[in-house]
Protein backbone atom coordinates (compact mmCIF):
# COMPACT_ATOMS: atom_id res chain seq x y z
CA UNK A 1 0.00 0.00 0.00
CA UNK A 2 1.00 3.77 -0.92
CA UNK A 3 1.50 6.41 1.78
CA UNK A 4 -0.66 9.31 0.66
CA UNK A 5 -0.27 12.58 1.31
CA UNK A 6 -3.03 14.21 -0.89
CA UNK A 7 -6.41 12.96 -2.51
CA UNK A 8 -5.18 12.22 -6.09
CA UNK A 9 -4.33 14.26 -8.94
CA UNK A 10 -7.06 13.00 -11.78
CA UNK A 11 -6.71 12.67 -15.07
CA UNK A 12 -9.38 13.27 -17.78
CA UNK A 13 -9.99 9.35 -19.62
CA UNK A 14 -12.20 7.52 -21.21
CA UNK A 15 -13.79 4.23 -22.23
CA UNK A 16 -16.71 5.12 -23.26
CA UNK A 17 -17.86 1.03 -23.25
CA UNK A 18 -17.00 0.29 -19.38
CA UNK A 19 -20.46 2.19 -18.38
CA UNK A 20 -23.24 1.34 -15.68
CA UNK A 21 -23.25 -1.24 -13.20
CA UNK A 22 -25.42 -4.44 -11.99
CA UNK A 23 -25.79 -6.35 -8.90
CA UNK A 24 -23.46 -9.62 -8.76
CA UNK A 25 -24.14 -12.57 -6.67
CA UNK A 26 -21.58 -15.07 -5.34
CA UNK A 27 -20.91 -18.55 -7.06
CA UNK A 28 -22.28 -21.95 -6.38
CA UNK A 29 -20.93 -25.36 -6.00
CA UNK A 30 -21.43 -27.26 -9.67
CA UNK A 31 -20.40 -30.65 -8.50
CA UNK A 32 -19.74 -31.45 -12.34
CA UNK A 33 -17.90 -28.71 -12.76
CA UNK A 34 -15.30 -27.77 -9.83
CA UNK A 35 -12.06 -25.71 -11.22
CA UNK A 36 -10.71 -25.19 -14.91
CA UNK A 37 -8.31 -26.86 -16.60
CA UNK A 38 -6.44 -23.46 -16.46
CA UNK A 39 -6.71 -22.97 -12.85
CA UNK A 40 -5.47 -26.17 -11.48
CA UNK A 41 -2.48 -26.05 -14.11
CA UNK A 42 -1.96 -22.34 -13.58
CA UNK A 43 1.67 -22.99 -12.07
CA UNK A 44 2.89 -19.42 -12.14
CA UNK A 45 0.02 -17.94 -10.02
CA UNK A 46 2.26 -17.29 -7.25
CA UNK A 47 5.91 -16.76 -7.18
CA UNK A 48 7.89 -18.14 -3.71
CA UNK A 49 7.54 -14.78 -1.99
CA UNK A 50 3.66 -14.57 -2.56
CA UNK A 51 3.34 -18.31 -1.13
CA UNK A 52 5.48 -16.89 1.88
CA UNK A 53 3.11 -14.05 2.29
CA UNK A 54 0.03 -16.18 2.22
CA UNK A 55 1.64 -18.41 4.83
CA UNK A 56 2.74 -15.79 6.84
CA UNK A 57 -0.92 -14.41 7.33
CA UNK A 58 -2.29 -18.07 8.23
CA UNK A 59 -2.58 -19.39 11.88
CA UNK A 60 -0.94 -22.21 10.76
CA UNK A 61 2.87 -23.47 11.14
CA UNK A 62 3.67 -23.74 7.85
CA UNK A 63 5.26 -20.41 7.29
CA UNK A 64 8.23 -21.69 9.87
CA UNK A 65 8.39 -25.18 8.89
CA UNK A 66 11.82 -26.86 7.20
CA UNK A 67 11.43 -30.26 5.22
CA UNK A 68 13.37 -32.16 3.77
CA UNK A 69 13.75 -33.34 -0.10
CA UNK A 70 13.96 -36.61 -1.75
CA UNK A 71 17.92 -35.63 -1.82
CA UNK A 72 17.76 -34.86 1.93
CA UNK A 73 17.98 -31.02 1.15
CA UNK A 74 16.15 -29.01 3.67
CA UNK A 75 13.55 -26.82 2.20
CA UNK A 76 11.02 -24.60 3.74
CA UNK A 77 7.29 -25.15 3.11
CA UNK A 78 7.00 -22.03 0.70
CA UNK A 79 10.45 -23.09 -1.50
CA UNK A 80 8.14 -27.07 -1.53
CA UNK A 81 4.75 -25.77 -2.46
CA UNK A 82 6.57 -23.58 -5.09
CA UNK A 83 9.28 -25.58 -6.73
CA UNK A 84 6.34 -28.83 -7.26
CA UNK A 85 4.39 -26.56 -8.52
CA UNK A 86 6.69 -25.78 -11.01
CA UNK A 87 8.46 -29.57 -11.19
CA UNK A 88 5.03 -30.87 -12.40
CA UNK A 89 3.40 -27.76 -13.52
CA UNK A 90 0.30 -27.35 -11.44
CA UNK A 91 -1.35 -24.66 -9.32
CA UNK A 92 0.52 -23.95 -6.15
CA UNK A 93 -3.01 -22.40 -5.19
CA UNK A 94 -4.05 -26.06 -5.49
CA UNK A 95 -1.46 -27.47 -3.15
CA UNK A 96 -1.75 -24.88 -0.85
CA UNK A 97 -6.00 -25.79 -0.45
CA UNK A 98 -5.24 -29.93 -0.90
CA UNK A 99 -2.74 -29.21 2.77
CA UNK A 100 -5.56 -27.30 4.99
CA UNK A 101 -8.40 -30.41 3.23
CA UNK A 102 -6.88 -33.08 4.61
CA UNK A 103 -4.73 -31.59 7.70
CA UNK A 104 -6.00 -28.11 8.44
CA UNK A 105 -2.09 -27.55 8.07
CA UNK A 106 -2.67 -23.71 6.96
CA UNK A 107 -4.84 -23.16 9.92
CA UNK A 108 -4.09 -25.53 12.86
CA UNK A 109 -1.43 -23.44 15.19
CA UNK A 110 -0.58 -26.91 16.60
CA UNK A 111 -0.07 -29.99 14.06
CA UNK A 112 0.96 -33.44 15.02
CA UNK A 113 3.90 -34.98 12.87
CA UNK A 114 1.49 -36.93 11.78
CA UNK A 115 -0.64 -33.90 10.09
CA UNK A 116 3.01 -33.56 8.88
CA UNK A 117 3.81 -36.20 7.05
CA UNK A 118 0.38 -37.08 5.33
CA UNK A 119 -0.08 -33.48 4.25
CA UNK A 120 -1.86 -34.02 1.32
CA UNK A 121 -3.42 -37.31 2.44
CA UNK A 122 -1.26 -39.06 -0.88
CA UNK A 123 -0.78 -42.79 -0.27
CA UNK A 124 -3.82 -43.06 2.26
CA UNK A 125 -6.74 -44.89 0.89
CA UNK A 126 -10.34 -44.40 1.87
CA UNK A 127 -9.83 -48.59 2.76
CA UNK A 128 -7.42 -47.74 5.66
CA UNK A 129 -3.72 -47.33 6.34
CA UNK A 130 -1.22 -45.13 4.96
CA UNK A 131 2.04 -46.02 3.12
CA UNK A 132 4.86 -45.26 4.76
CA UNK A 133 6.69 -45.20 0.94
CA UNK A 134 5.14 -41.64 0.89
CA UNK A 135 5.64 -39.89 3.98
CA UNK A 136 6.79 -36.63 4.84
CA UNK A 137 6.15 -33.10 4.22
CA UNK A 138 7.53 -32.63 0.95
CA UNK A 139 7.09 -36.32 -0.52
CA UNK A 140 3.31 -35.91 0.34
CA UNK A 141 3.01 -32.50 -1.26
CA UNK A 142 5.29 -33.56 -4.49
CA UNK A 143 3.80 -36.68 -5.00
CA UNK A 144 0.26 -34.99 -4.66
CA UNK A 145 1.34 -32.22 -7.55
CA UNK A 146 2.97 -35.46 -9.56
CA UNK A 147 0.14 -37.33 -9.45
CA UNK A 148 -2.56 -34.35 -10.26
CA UNK A 149 -0.47 -34.03 -13.48
CA UNK A 150 -0.82 -37.50 -13.92
CA UNK A 151 -4.69 -37.12 -14.25
CA UNK A 152 -4.30 -34.09 -16.25
CA UNK A 153 -2.06 -36.26 -18.90
CA UNK A 154 -3.51 -39.41 -18.67
CA UNK A 155 -6.80 -39.12 -17.14
CA UNK A 156 -8.06 -42.01 -20.10
CA UNK A 157 -6.44 -44.50 -17.83
CA UNK A 158 -8.71 -43.64 -14.56
CA UNK A 159 -11.90 -44.37 -12.93
CA UNK A 160 -13.46 -41.15 -13.49
CA UNK A 161 -13.01 -39.34 -16.78
CA UNK A 162 -14.47 -36.21 -18.52
CA UNK A 163 -18.55 -36.73 -20.28
CA UNK A 164 -19.38 -40.18 -18.15
CA UNK A 165 -21.76 -39.71 -15.49
CA UNK A 166 -21.29 -41.22 -12.07
CA UNK A 167 -23.05 -41.69 -9.25
CA UNK A 168 -21.05 -40.68 -6.42
CA UNK A 169 -22.49 -40.60 -3.04
CA UNK A 170 -25.88 -41.21 -4.17
CA UNK A 171 -25.77 -37.86 -6.48
CA UNK A 172 -25.89 -38.02 -9.97
CA UNK A 173 -22.11 -36.33 -11.27
CA UNK A 174 -20.51 -36.12 -15.03
CA UNK A 175 -17.33 -34.34 -14.85
CA UNK A 176 -17.37 -31.58 -17.81
CA UNK A 177 -13.47 -31.30 -17.68
CA UNK A 178 -10.37 -33.29 -16.89
CA UNK A 179 -9.34 -31.13 -14.02
CA UNK A 180 -13.01 -32.08 -12.11
CA UNK A 181 -12.77 -35.27 -13.01
CA UNK A 182 -8.95 -35.71 -11.32
CA UNK A 183 -10.13 -34.21 -8.56
CA UNK A 184 -12.79 -36.98 -7.74
CA UNK A 185 -9.76 -39.47 -8.27
CA UNK A 186 -7.96 -38.07 -5.94
CA UNK A 187 -11.03 -37.90 -3.42
CA UNK A 188 -13.78 -39.78 -4.83
CA UNK A 189 -16.80 -38.03 -2.69
CA UNK A 190 -18.78 -35.27 -3.09
CA UNK A 191 -18.39 -33.35 0.44
CA UNK A 192 -14.27 -33.58 0.23
CA UNK A 193 -14.56 -31.82 -3.14
CA UNK A 194 -17.02 -29.36 -2.21
CA UNK A 195 -14.95 -29.08 0.93
CA UNK A 196 -11.92 -28.19 -1.33
CA UNK A 197 -13.88 -25.74 -3.46
CA UNK A 198 -15.16 -23.50 -0.85
CA UNK A 199 -11.68 -23.32 0.66
CA UNK A 200 -10.39 -22.21 -3.08
CA UNK A 201 -13.06 -19.50 -3.26
CA UNK A 202 -11.87 -18.84 0.71
CA UNK A 203 -8.48 -17.79 -0.02
CA UNK A 204 -8.60 -17.35 -3.73
CA UNK A 205 -11.63 -16.80 -5.52
CA UNK A 206 -12.39 -13.26 -4.75
CA UNK A 207 -13.99 -11.10 -6.67
CA UNK A 208 -11.81 -7.41 -6.24
CA UNK A 209 -8.29 -7.84 -5.04
CA UNK A 210 -6.22 -6.81 -2.37
CA UNK A 211 -6.29 -2.40 -2.24
CA UNK A 212 -9.82 -2.00 -3.05
CA UNK A 213 -11.87 -0.08 -0.95
CA UNK A 214 -15.72 -1.54 -0.38
CA UNK A 215 -18.68 -0.02 0.74
CA UNK A 216 -21.58 -1.70 1.93
CA UNK A 217 -24.75 -0.53 0.46
CA UNK A 218 -26.96 -1.40 3.47
CA UNK A 219 -24.94 0.56 5.93
CA UNK A 220 -22.65 2.56 4.20
CA UNK A 221 -19.78 0.92 6.21
CA UNK A 222 -16.30 1.23 3.89
CA UNK A 223 -13.60 -1.75 4.07
CA UNK A 224 -10.05 -2.08 2.63
CA UNK A 225 -9.54 -5.44 1.56
CA UNK A 226 -5.76 -6.79 2.69
CA UNK A 227 -4.53 -10.21 2.05
CA UNK A 228 -7.75 -11.26 1.16
CA UNK A 229 -9.45 -9.79 4.60
CA UNK A 230 -12.13 -6.82 4.81
CA UNK A 231 -10.69 -4.64 7.31
CA UNK A 232 -13.52 -2.02 8.46
CA UNK A 233 -12.29 1.54 8.55
CA UNK A 234 -13.35 2.95 11.64
CA UNK A 235 -13.78 7.24 10.69
CA UNK A 236 -13.82 9.42 7.74
CA UNK A 237 -10.20 10.83 9.15
CA UNK A 238 -8.57 7.30 8.74
CA UNK A 239 -10.24 7.04 5.47
CA UNK A 240 -8.98 10.58 4.09
CA UNK A 241 -5.60 9.88 5.77
CA UNK A 242 -4.83 6.61 4.24
CA UNK A 243 -7.18 6.54 0.69
CA UNK A 244 -9.02 7.97 -2.24
CA UNK A 245 -12.25 8.14 -1.64
CA UNK A 246 -13.29 8.34 -5.56
CA UNK A 247 -12.01 4.98 -5.60
CA UNK A 248 -14.93 3.20 -2.92
CA UNK A 249 -17.01 0.78 -4.78
CA UNK A 250 -20.74 0.18 -3.62
CA UNK A 251 -21.34 -3.62 -2.57
CA UNK A 252 -23.96 -6.08 -1.35
CA UNK A 253 -23.77 -7.64 1.58
CA UNK A 254 -23.22 -11.55 0.05
CA UNK A 255 -19.96 -9.69 -1.85
CA UNK A 256 -18.45 -8.77 1.13
CA UNK A 257 -19.59 -12.31 2.66
CA UNK A 258 -16.99 -13.75 0.53
CA UNK A 259 -14.27 -12.02 3.06
CA UNK A 260 -13.69 -13.22 6.23
CA UNK A 261 -13.00 -10.14 8.50
CA UNK A 262 -9.56 -8.64 9.45
CA UNK A 263 -8.59 -6.25 11.78
CA UNK A 264 -10.16 -2.69 11.91
CA UNK A 265 -8.27 0.03 10.69
CA UNK A 266 -9.13 3.05 13.68
CA UNK A 267 -5.77 5.13 13.75
CA UNK A 268 -4.51 7.91 11.35
CA UNK A 269 -1.24 6.91 8.95
CA UNK A 270 1.52 7.84 11.10
CA UNK A 271 -0.52 8.32 14.45
CA UNK A 272 1.68 7.88 17.32
CA UNK A 273 0.01 5.34 19.69
CA UNK A 274 1.63 4.59 23.07
CA UNK A 275 0.88 0.91 24.73
CA UNK A 276 -1.18 1.45 27.64
CA UNK A 277 0.86 -1.39 29.80
CA UNK A 278 4.51 -1.42 28.53
CA UNK A 279 4.34 2.67 27.94
CA UNK A 280 6.17 1.91 24.44
CA UNK A 281 5.27 4.41 21.71
CA UNK A 282 4.57 3.58 17.80
CA UNK A 283 4.67 5.38 14.64
CA UNK A 284 1.47 3.50 13.06
CA UNK A 285 2.62 3.56 8.80
CA UNK A 286 0.48 1.53 6.95
CA UNK A 287 -0.42 -1.77 8.28
CA UNK A 288 2.91 -1.90 10.48
CA UNK A 289 3.43 -0.19 14.03
CA UNK A 290 7.43 0.82 14.30
CA UNK A 291 8.44 1.40 18.15
CA UNK A 292 10.89 4.38 19.07
CA UNK A 293 12.96 3.11 20.84
CA UNK A 294 13.30 5.94 23.28
CA UNK A 295 12.05 9.17 24.52
CA UNK A 296 15.33 10.63 23.67
CA UNK A 297 14.65 9.84 20.05
CA UNK A 298 11.37 10.44 20.22
CA UNK A 299 12.33 14.30 20.90
CA UNK A 300 15.12 14.22 18.58
CA UNK A 301 12.81 13.10 15.37
CA UNK A 302 10.78 15.99 16.92
CA UNK A 303 7.71 14.27 17.95
CA UNK A 304 5.80 15.91 20.63
CA UNK A 305 4.02 14.76 23.81
CA UNK A 306 0.77 16.67 22.51
CA UNK A 307 0.59 13.74 19.79
CA UNK A 308 0.32 10.78 21.39
CA UNK A 309 -2.83 8.55 21.90
CA UNK A 310 -2.77 6.09 24.87
CA UNK A 311 -4.23 3.22 23.30
CA UNK A 312 -5.12 -0.19 24.86
CA UNK A 313 -2.57 -3.00 24.44
CA UNK A 314 -4.87 -5.26 21.90
CA UNK A 315 -5.17 -2.40 19.25
CA UNK A 316 -1.69 -2.55 18.75
CA UNK A 317 -1.22 -6.26 18.09
CA UNK A 318 -3.95 -5.42 15.24
CA UNK A 319 -0.61 -4.28 13.46
CA UNK A 320 2.73 -5.70 12.19
CA UNK A 321 5.78 -5.30 13.93
CA UNK A 322 7.78 -2.81 11.54
CA UNK A 323 11.27 -1.87 12.30
CA UNK A 324 12.26 0.32 14.90
CA UNK A 325 13.04 4.11 14.89
CA UNK A 326 16.26 4.53 16.32
CA UNK A 327 19.03 7.60 15.64
CA UNK A 328 19.58 5.74 12.61
CA UNK A 329 16.67 6.45 11.29
CA UNK A 330 16.16 9.49 9.28
CA UNK A 331 12.76 10.94 8.07
CA UNK A 332 10.47 7.87 9.87
CA UNK A 333 7.42 9.26 7.76
CA UNK A 334 9.52 9.42 4.52
CA UNK A 335 10.90 11.62 2.36
CA UNK A 336 11.55 12.91 -1.16
CA UNK A 337 15.40 13.31 -2.09
CA UNK A 338 16.34 14.57 -5.89
CA UNK A 339 20.52 13.53 -6.78
CA UNK A 340 21.28 17.04 -7.25
CA UNK A 341 23.56 15.38 -10.21
CA UNK A 342 21.41 13.03 -12.23
CA UNK A 343 17.90 14.79 -11.16
CA UNK A 344 16.41 11.70 -10.39
CA UNK A 345 14.24 11.61 -7.70
CA UNK A 346 13.88 8.76 -4.25
CA UNK A 347 11.16 8.32 -1.96
CA UNK A 348 13.62 7.58 1.24
CA UNK A 349 11.60 5.01 3.43
CA UNK A 350 12.60 2.81 6.52
CA UNK A 351 16.39 3.35 5.45
CA UNK A 352 15.88 2.57 1.69
CA UNK A 353 15.40 4.49 -1.06
CA UNK A 354 13.05 3.46 -4.11
CA UNK A 355 12.96 5.36 -7.39
CA UNK A 356 10.18 7.28 -8.52
CA UNK A 357 10.51 7.30 -12.38
CA UNK A 358 8.57 10.10 -13.23
CA UNK A 359 6.25 13.28 -12.68
CA UNK A 360 2.81 10.14 -12.78
CA UNK A 361 4.46 8.43 -10.20
CA UNK A 362 5.23 11.64 -8.04
CA UNK A 363 1.62 13.17 -8.52
CA UNK A 364 0.20 9.93 -7.63
CA UNK A 365 1.78 9.46 -4.41
CA UNK A 366 3.39 12.20 -2.91
CA UNK A 367 1.40 15.72 -4.54
CA UNK A 368 2.34 18.78 -2.04
CA UNK A 369 5.51 16.86 -0.17
CA UNK A 370 8.64 19.23 -0.75
CA UNK A 371 11.59 17.40 -2.66
CA UNK A 372 15.13 17.90 -0.96
CA UNK A 373 18.09 18.34 -3.20
CA UNK A 374 20.96 15.72 -1.92
CA UNK A 375 24.25 14.65 -3.33
CA UNK A 376 24.57 11.04 -5.25
CA UNK A 377 27.33 10.31 -2.48
CA UNK A 378 24.52 10.68 0.15
CA UNK A 379 22.00 9.06 -1.44
CA UNK A 380 24.40 5.79 -2.54
CA UNK A 381 24.65 5.39 1.40
CA UNK A 382 21.25 4.12 1.08
CA UNK A 383 20.09 0.65 -0.41
CA UNK A 384 18.12 0.66 -3.39
CA UNK A 385 14.35 -1.05 -3.27
CA UNK A 386 11.78 -1.68 -5.51
CA UNK A 387 10.69 1.55 -7.69
CA UNK A 388 7.91 3.15 -6.16
CA UNK A 389 4.20 1.89 -8.01
CA UNK A 390 1.06 3.33 -7.87
CA UNK A 391 -1.47 3.09 -5.06
CA UNK A 392 -3.80 0.49 -4.59
CA UNK A 393 -6.87 0.45 -6.20
CA UNK A 394 -6.05 2.36 -9.04
CA UNK A 395 -7.56 1.98 -12.28
CA UNK A 396 -5.47 2.38 -15.28
CA UNK A 397 -5.05 2.10 -18.82
CA UNK A 398 -2.20 3.30 -21.58
CA UNK A 399 -3.26 5.67 -24.90
CA UNK A 400 -4.41 3.47 -27.30
CA UNK A 401 -5.03 0.35 -26.06
CA UNK A 402 -8.26 -0.56 -24.37
CA UNK A 403 -7.22 -3.08 -21.56
CA UNK A 404 -7.15 -1.40 -18.30
CA UNK A 405 -5.32 -2.89 -14.95
CA UNK A 406 -5.89 -2.80 -11.41
CA UNK A 407 -3.01 -1.72 -9.22
CA UNK A 408 -3.12 -4.94 -6.52
CA UNK A 409 0.36 -5.29 -4.30
CA UNK A 410 2.16 -3.44 -6.53
CA UNK A 411 1.03 -5.43 -9.50
CA UNK A 412 -1.07 -4.59 -12.83
CA UNK A 413 -4.24 -7.02 -12.88
CA UNK A 414 -5.73 -6.86 -16.32
CA UNK A 415 -9.25 -7.01 -17.19
CA UNK A 416 -9.78 -7.89 -20.58
CA UNK A 417 -13.65 -7.56 -20.46
CA UNK A 418 -16.36 -4.86 -20.51
CA UNK A 419 -18.62 -6.83 -18.87
CA UNK A 420 -16.24 -7.79 -16.11
CA UNK A 421 -15.74 -4.02 -15.07
CA UNK A 422 -19.45 -3.33 -15.11
CA UNK A 423 -20.12 -6.18 -12.58
CA UNK A 424 -17.44 -5.41 -10.30
CA UNK A 425 -19.13 -1.80 -10.43
CA UNK A 426 -15.73 -0.24 -11.21
CA UNK A 427 -16.46 3.38 -12.55
CA UNK A 428 -14.98 4.47 -15.48
CA UNK A 429 -14.42 7.74 -14.81
CA UNK A 430 -11.70 6.55 -12.31
CA UNK A 431 -9.45 4.97 -15.29
CA UNK A 432 -6.30 7.15 -15.57
CA UNK A 433 -4.56 6.90 -18.66
CA UNK A 434 -0.71 6.14 -17.73
CA UNK A 435 2.63 5.94 -19.96
CA UNK A 436 3.79 2.45 -20.92
CA UNK A 437 6.52 3.47 -18.29
CA UNK A 438 5.07 3.96 -15.75
CA UNK A 439 2.62 0.64 -16.48
CA UNK A 440 5.61 -1.19 -16.76
CA UNK A 441 7.19 -0.96 -13.22
CA UNK A 442 4.27 -2.88 -12.17
CA UNK A 443 4.62 -6.40 -12.32
CA UNK A 444 2.28 -8.27 -14.73
CA UNK A 445 -0.42 -10.14 -11.76
CA UNK A 446 -3.68 -12.72 -12.89
CA UNK A 447 -6.28 -10.97 -14.67
CA UNK A 448 -9.53 -10.64 -13.51
CA UNK A 449 -12.51 -12.20 -14.96
CA UNK A 450 -14.87 -12.20 -12.49
CA UNK A 451 -15.57 -15.15 -10.14
CA UNK A 452 -19.44 -15.16 -10.37
CA UNK A 453 -18.98 -15.93 -14.44
CA UNK A 454 -20.37 -18.53 -16.37
CA UNK A 455 -18.79 -20.60 -18.37
CA UNK A 456 -19.94 -22.03 -21.64
CA UNK A 457 -20.76 -25.31 -19.48
CA UNK A 458 -22.67 -23.59 -16.75
CA UNK A 459 -19.60 -23.38 -14.55
CA UNK A 460 -17.77 -20.70 -12.59
CA UNK A 461 -14.81 -19.38 -14.12
CA UNK A 462 -11.97 -17.45 -12.36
Amino acid sequence: MKIKYFLFLFFTLSLLFFVGCRSVSAASFDPNYIISDTELTDYNSMDQQDITNFLEKRNGTLENYLCFDKENNSKTAAQTFYETAHNWMINPKYLLVLVQKEQSLLEDASPSQGQYDRATGYGCPDSGGCDDRWKGFYRQVNSAAAQTRYYMDHITEFGFQPGHTYTIDGTSVTPKNIATAGLYNYTPHLHGNLNLWNLWNKYFSKKWPDGSLLQSDDDNTIYYIENGLKRQIMSNAVLASRFDTKNVITVGDSDLSLYEDGPPIKYLNFALLQANTSGNIYMIVDSFKRKIINKEIFKKVGFSDDDITIVPDSDLTLYQDGSDITEYTLFPTGKLLQDSKTKAIYYLISGQKKLVINKEVQNADFTGLKITSTSTDALDNYPSGNPVTLPDGWLVKIKGVSTVYVISNGKRLPIFSGAVFKSMNYNSKNIKTISKDTLEIHLLGDPIVGQWQQTTSSSTSS
